[in-house]
């Protein structure tokens, strides 16, 4: 009775040391499975970093490629930009076809513009053109009859400019060619000469009656209104 206990207790430790050892080399295994995840882990960043790196090197070379490009866009603006700048003094004008006067004043002569202010001293003393006075029609509170008159008189005075104007260049046409010609005289060069200074004069008068016409118009109320205006403009 006595063997049969001793041989069971030996029994009973040797399977408990059995699964002892069985234990064991499971959480060693267990064990070794982590550290191998740890480990591929650890790889994995590594090879991630070195995959971002390769790759920020890669997608570094297009960054230079912009900057050479943009480099070689201030240099494309720069080239087309010389010529602007090389050719900035030099203004092309249109070509008058009257020798003796610019294009501008030709223009204006066809245009009825007035180039040399002839308006000035009616202007500086607030007799102004119709077409300002209209300008100020709500501030003057111009009746419409007021307004239908102005507008006339600024209509005939545009009339009579484009109406003067070809005939001043006629006169300046004819003034060359005498000299150009050589067929001229005392007599001729005097009347030629005299009908510029006369058709201006014609010009300036029509600009100063078409003032004081409008001025005319106006209430002695409106005219000092159209004199405030004026002033803080």
């Amino acid at each position: 009775m006595l063997k049969k206990i001793l041989l069971l207790m030996i029994m009973v430790g040797f399977i408990s040391y059995a699964n002892a050892q069985t234990d064991s080399t499971v959480v060693k295994k267990d064990t070794i499975a982590s550290k191998d995840t740890l480990t591929k882990k650890a790889v994995n960043k590594i090879d991630s970093t070195i995959v971002k790196k390769d790759t920020v090197a890669k997608t570094g070379n297009p960054i230079v490629v912009q900057k050479d490009t943009v480099t070689a866009k201030k240099d494309t603006v720069a080239k087309v930009a010389a010529p602007v700048i090389v050719n900035a003094d030099k203004v092309v004008e249109k070509k008058s076809p009257v020798k003796t006067l610019t294009y501008k004043q030709y223009d204006a002569l066809m245009k009825g513009e007035d180039l040399y202010d002839m308006a000035l001293p009616a202007t500086l003393n607030h007799y102004l053109l119709p077409d300002d006075v209209i300008k100020y029609k709500k501030g003057l509170d111009l009746s419409p009859v007021q307004i239908s008159k102005i507008a006339a008189i600024g209509k005939e005075l545009h009339r009579k400019r484009v109406e003067m104007g070809p005939i001043i260049i006629k006169n300046e046409n004819m003034l060359d060619s005498l000299f150009r010609t050589h067929n001229i005289d005392d007599g001729t060069l005097i009347f030629y000469a005299n009908r510029y200074g006369l058709y201006q004069g014609e010009i300036r008068n029509a600009i100063l009656q078409a003032c004081y016409a409008t001025e005319k118009l106006l209430s002695p109320a409106q005219a000092k209104k159209l004199e405030e205006l004026e002033n803080h403009k």
